[in-house]
């Protein structure tokens, strides 16, 4: 399935390469997707002079963010249950192998987060993997939380990683704006912190009525036949998630 391989590539290949900020000396090259025009060598050099390590990674973690926020939204299209469920557990898996992966490197570094941004690229890569995996499991849990949850609950593992990954992206100085919110709402999502007072994830509700309308044999086949469908109640859209128009 070309969806899955285009995911599994964007959780498991993002780098923290500055180097991807400077066109390469060819007249064309290809970033992100997106075919680019080369730039002058003293235009390039310039440049690097003016923007420090840490706000050109911050231009590529946004790079990569929408790249993956584009994935899991066409996975909130998906009309069959069962298929959905199966590339959403491959990707968890190929997400947490990674994320556990960078935390043991990350740590034998002894980088913290809070310190100056590294220029090794080894520790770059590393830190990179962290954060851009950690904010993709959050758009993931917040968009997909029937099936995400059904599949986190299994794995007690994850939760201890994930837990780690963000304390180390709140502290990282990189996750602010929507970001910094995208974890908060995340961690009350997962439990943990307490959910705040009215907490509502909307995706929740939606995904749940369409799921059990599928009733493919996962987690949710225990809710069987349509006297039970027609039991499932409305939440009401009150104070929560700030609501599904707010784009993380």
């Amino acid at each position: 399935m070309f969806l899955l391989f285009l995911v599994v590539l964007l959780v498991m290949g993002v780098k923290c390469d500055t180097t991807d900020f400077e066109m390469a000396d060819e007249k064309h090259t290809l970033k992100d997707g997106i075919v680019a025009e080369s730039e002058p060598k003293a235009e390039k050099e310039s440049l690097k002079g003016k923007i420090t390590p840490v706000e050109m990674y911050k231009r590529l973690f946004k790079k990569h963010r929408h790249m993956q926020l584009e994935a899991v939204k066409h996975i909130q299209k998906f009309g069959d249950y069962a298929k959905m469920y199966k590339l959403v557990d491959k990707m968890l898996k190929a997400l947490f192998q990674v994320l556990s992966s960078a935390k043991v490197n990350v740590t034998e570094m002894g980088y913290l987060p809070g310190d100056p941004f590294p220029e090794n690229e080894t520790i770059r890569e590393a830190v990179a993997l962290v954060l851009e995996n950690t904010a993709m499991f959050g758009d993931m849990v917040l968009r997909l939380p029937d099936v995400v949850h059904a599949i986190y609950k299994k794995n007690n593992e994850w939760r201890q990683t994930i837990s780690w990954a963000v304390w180390f992206c709140s502290e990282s100085n990189i996750f602010d704006g929507a970001h910094k919110k995208l974890l908060h709402l995340m961690s009350q999502e997962i439990d943990l912190i307490p959910k705040e007072e009215g907490y509502v994830n909307p995706y929740k509700v939606e995904l749940s009525k369409e799921s059990i309308l599928k009733n493919t044999g996962d987690p949710l086949k225990k809710l069987k036949d349509s006297k039970d469908k027609k039991k499932i109640k409305e939440i009401k859209k009150g104070p929560r998630m700030t609501g599904a128009h707010t784009e993380l």
